[in-house]
């Protein structure tokens, strides 16, 4: 039987909604690495402001690691939603699967060239990872997800306690190494997570009416956004705490507040953003949410190639405290462009050329019928 790509009347438009609000974070944690001098250089310089350290402490409160939850929630709940529309078309998912991987490394080796911090060569290897996983049960899935979101914490444990009996220069390299990689391998372990949980509400169909699925939920958002806004707060101080490597107890602590506040604020966020759409109609942003990978790469294209050498021109550099307003300013004009290249084309240009590299022929571009919003 014939397998394409799902046609956008197919898509979910409260699930583009939310894939385009995250994608608002994304920008608003990402531009205080694209700038130079990054946020951190401005906030932390002992010349700094109460308002640029204030708006660094924001973004970092309410963007670091929890924005990258839910989109990597959102893949896994594609990759299941492939995964049932390749059953029920009595097609291999995963020769299929493994080629979208495939190809969505390939865009993102060519975005690393752009930016270091491209997060797509992460997400496909880790997608293909979760193919032993797609038939097992929901509390296996659940396992996983706990795992990944305490693996970072489970590993610093154990290499402190390591390099404990080490000699001073051994130990000095040791903590140089962790410090590197401490950020990636943190992300991609809570992606995995989030992946899981994603495998999970997708191969259930949890997330296909909002109305029905987000009932049971509503009593654990208040302790949720307690939790992590807790543990977020106890974290953000010891982030930039001088002195104190990874390989600390205070490095483990970090860890373990991390593991707790991610997941509890990614989900009260994403359980607020879909309560709005149920009561409020935003086809503007989902046009943000459908063209999402397009948009950002272009943010990435923008922020390197344009505002990491300007800033703001002959007002300086971006501060955290104006980044905040050019990120509200680029979203916008984002919402506005989704739109109105949505009202003439079914796709973004990069979610063509990968739908049609999956597929092997080009799906149809042009719009064939009136615009009616996304």
């Amino acid at each position: 039987m014939s397998f394409a790509p799902t046609l956008p009347g197919e898509r979910l438009a409260h699930l583009d909604v939310l894939r385009g609000l995250a994608l608002f974070g994304v920008l608003l944690e990402n531009l205080q690495h694209f700038v130079v001098p990054s946020y951190a250089e401005i906030a932390l310089a002992p010349e700094a402001g109460g308002l640029d350290r204030a708006a660094f402490a924001l973004v970092r409160l309410l963007c670091d690691n929890k924005i990258y939850a839910i989109f990597s929630f959102l893949f896994g709940h594609g990759i299941a939603l492939q995964m049932l529309r390749a059953e029920a078309a009595g097609v291999s998912f995963v020769g299929l699967h493994i080629w979208r991987m495939t190809l969505l490394f390939l865009i993102g080796v060519a975005h690393s060239l752009v930016w270091h911090g491209d997060i797509l060569t992460t997400y496909a290897p880790l997608g293909v990872l979760l193919l032993p996983l797609r038939h097992r049960s929901d509390r296996s899935l659940i396992a996983v997800a706990a795992l990944g979101f305490a693996l970072p914490t489970l590993v610093g444990a154990g290499l402190t306690a390591w390099g404990a009996g080490l000699d001073a220069t051994s130990l000095a390299q040791l903590q140089s190494d962790v410090t590197a990689e401490a950020y990636p391998a943190r992300q991609s372990a809570f992606a995995f997570g989030a992946f899981a949980l994603g495998l999970l509400a997708g191969r259930r169909g949890l997330l296909t009416s909002p109305a029905t699925s987000m009932r049971p939920l509503r009593g654990a958002v208040g302790p949720a956004l307690l939790l992590g806004l807790t543990c977020n707060l106890a974290a953000l101080p010891l982030l930039n705490a001088p002195g104190q490597g990874h390989l600390s107890g205070t490095g483990v602590l970090l860890e373990a507040l991390l593991a707790l506040a991610t997941p509890a604020l990614a989900f009260t966020y994403a359980f607020a953003a879909l309560a709005l759409t149920r009561r409020i109609a935003l086809p503007r942003i989902a046009a943000v949410g459908r063209s999402s990978l397009s948009n950002y790469l272009l943010q990435s294209c923008l922020g390197v190639g344009v505002l990491a050498h300007t800033g703001l021109g002959p007002l300086g550099p971006i501060t955290p405290s104006a980044g905040i307003a050019v990120t509200f300013l680029i979203f916008a004009a984002q919402v506005v462009a989704s739109a109105a290249w949505l009202s003439r084309w079914q796709f973004g240009p990069a979610e063509w050329v990968w739908r049609a590299a999956t597929y092997g022929s080009p799906p149809v571009w042009r719009r064939q019928e009136p615009f009616s919003g996304p």
